[in-house]
């Protein structure tokens, strides 16, 4: 919390990217930061449901965050409220890079990345009129919170746009524990003097590269994981973070809402769950 309070003191005001019929282009302070933001419209699947896209397109030397970007970074929020004839809307999230911000690892996109969004609207056969807002942190030598609004009509049937990036953006998703070879994983609290860890391990049918880095997604709204210390063995990732619940009590760790991702430069794994050790 502390390293995430360091981060928000440099922050200099929220900057707005704008808002328009699909696409936005950075102004006032974001010029030097987020050349644009995007909605790709995609296409329609089968049952009426649509795979589009959100592209965020940065300056050189600046990079924006994953889903669960470490304790120095802020994830993109998506508010869909403001759309109708949406029933949901579920982000994909791919591959991320890791970066030094503030002098810990932050996780993230450099560049341009485009995050496949799966569309499900409330009537097939009647337009989908959305309206984004999409709340976003950028950071180079400082870091600026930026605000996108997008909308768009999308009529059924429309013609697809954007299909051939939105499917290389969906490739590039982590593999799942059975595509990665992954035989076991073990969770459990430790104390740890100050309160509790959550100690895992990832045990997998091969050797493991070193220089592996786990990231630990408690799946509770009232529990709170730090940023994990992590070493690979042989072909097990061991990794140790501190975990916080709301209130006076104790953390209750719920397995199976436990999400453990292991990444590296060349590949993340996405794990759902954990077993008691033994």
């Amino acid at each position: 919390m502390r390293l995430l309070l360091a981060a928000l003191a440099t922050w200099i005001g929220t900057v707005p990217v704008g808002m328009a019929e699909g696409a936005s282009t950075a102004q006032g302070v974001a010029q030097g930061a987020v050349e644009g933001v995007s909605l790709i419209p995609g296409w329609q699947q089968a049952d009426g449901s649509r795979v589009a896209g959100v592209e965020i397109r940065l300056a050189p030397g600046w990079h924006t965050y994953w889903r669960a970007p470490g304790s120095a970074g802020i994830p993109p929020t998506f508010d869909w409220s403001g759309s109708a004839n949406l029933a949901s809307a579920v982000a994909e999230w791919p591959r991320p890079g890791l970066f030094e911000t503030f002098g810990v690892t932050a996780i993230g996109y450099a560049g341009t990345v485009l995050l496949p969004v799966r569309l499900a609207p409330s009537d097939p056969g009647v337009p989908l009129d959305l309206d984004l807002r999409l709340d976003f942190g950028v950071c180079a030598d400082i870091c600026v919170p930026a605000e996108a609004r997008l909308s768009a009509r999308i009529a059924p049937g429309a013609a697809e746009e954007g299909r051939a990036r939105i499917e290389a953006a969906l490739a590039a998703r982590a593999e799942s524990a059975a595509e990665a070879g992954v035989a076991r994983v073990t969770c459990t609290l430790e104390p740890d003097g100050r309160g509790f860890e959550v100690a895992a391990k990832v045990i997998s049918a091969a050797a493991q590269s070193p220089g592996q880095v786990a990231v630990l997604e408690p799946g509770q709204p009232d529990i709170w994981i730090g940023d994990a210390m992590s070493r690979t063995e042989g072909r097990t990732v061991f990794a140790r973070a501190p975990i916080r619940a709301a209130g006076e009590a104790g953390p209750v760790l719920e397995r199976e809402a436990l999400r453990l991702t292991v990444l590296d430069d060349r590949r993340a794994v996405d794990i759902r769950g954990c077993q008691a050790p033994g």
